[in-house]
């Protein structure tokens, strides 16, 4: 959620999908205009255009006054998923000034639909790899009772945005590396933390995830979990991390092995564009008494 207070006492808010506005003397749900697709990724060739199509609906009893625009976007600090917003064509990967649509501004009835026409034109030279926009539906909800001390009243505006991905057909390069393995046993909490670097060296956004396996020699399997999800652009690095319980499920003294598998194709697969690479490495690990770590090899 996104809030910025703007010197006419307007507030702006980027929302996900509901979110519940309460002032001083103003609670209640809100029934925002929902867009039919939050997000769309669509895969061109250089030098063709993409001819699609959204539907805004507004649920709620009253008719909303809309406002249609867009911006550039880019994963913030952290790989959570969380995103910072730009004017729209000022980052590197802009694909906003592609995009064309229709209409701009509207007025929407009560429990009506409105279609939304966009046409991507990709350039028919030098792109290649991944490029990014969003397309934000903005309304005006009125104005909330100020609190006495106040001298003016606050127009509650919102904004909800359609995050667009778009991919060069033929140009793509989903590619990443893993390594900076660590391993330690948490003394407090009685848990291993694993912890490891993903660097996304490819030219398109990656959302990485994955797993670990503590195998013996014999082939047993120990331990194993998952590891958070990253969300990079091209040349970040972010941080995969998981943990195990050694207190109710410990592992005995000995050497093993630690299998770590990332799959860095998971917005491919979400999109339904098919399965996206998998990089599978292992590590040499011992432990020793109740769960202490004695040594970490490298993932190979």
């Amino acid at each position: 959620m996104e809030r910025r207070f703007l010197p006419s006492i307007k507030k702006i808010v980027f929302i996900a999908s509901f979110f519940l506005v309460s002032f001083t003397n103003l609670s209640r749900a809100v029934d925002l205009p929902v867009m039919s697709q939050p997000k769309v990724r669509h895969v061109i060739a250089k030098g063709e255009k993409y001819f699609g199509e959204l539907v805004l609906s507004n649920p709620s009893s009253e008719t909303r006054s809309i406002r249609l625009y867009l911006e550039d976007w880019r994963y913030a600090p952290g790989a959570d998923g969380a995103k910072e917003f730009f004017p729209a064509g000022s980052t590197q990967r802009s694909c906003a000034p592609w995009i064309k649509f229709t209409p701009q501004e509207f007025i929407l009835p009560p429990q009506a639909q409105q279609k939304i026409h966009y046409t991507i034109s990709v350039p028919d030279k030098d792109v290649e790899g991944g490029y990014y926009a969003v397309l934000f539906h903005e309304t005006v909800f009125g104005q909330a009772e100020p609190a006495k001390e106040d001298r003016a009243a606050i127009d509650l505006t919102v904004r909800v945005g359609t995050i667009v991905y778009v991919e060069i057909k033929g140009a793509t390069k989903r590619e990443g590396i893993i390594d900076n393995l660590s391993v330690e046993r948490e003394p407090y909490k009685n848990r291993l933390e694993i912890e490891l670097d993903v660097k996304n060296t490819g030219n398109v956004d990656i959302t990485a995830g994955g797993t670990f396996h503590v195998i013996d020699k014999k082939g047993v399997v120990y331990a194993r979990s998952g590891f958070n999800k990253a969300y990079t652009f091209p040349g970040d690095t972010a941080k995969l991390k998981a943990n195990w319980d050694i207190h109710n499920e410990p592992i005995p003294e000995g050497a093993y092995d630690m299998v770590v598998t990332v799959d860095i194709g998971k917005a491919q697969e979400e999109a339904g564009l098919g399965r996206g690479p998998i990089i599978t490495k292992e590590a040499e690990i011992e432990f020793g008494y109740n769960g202490k770590v004695n040594r970490v090899g490298q993932l190979k």
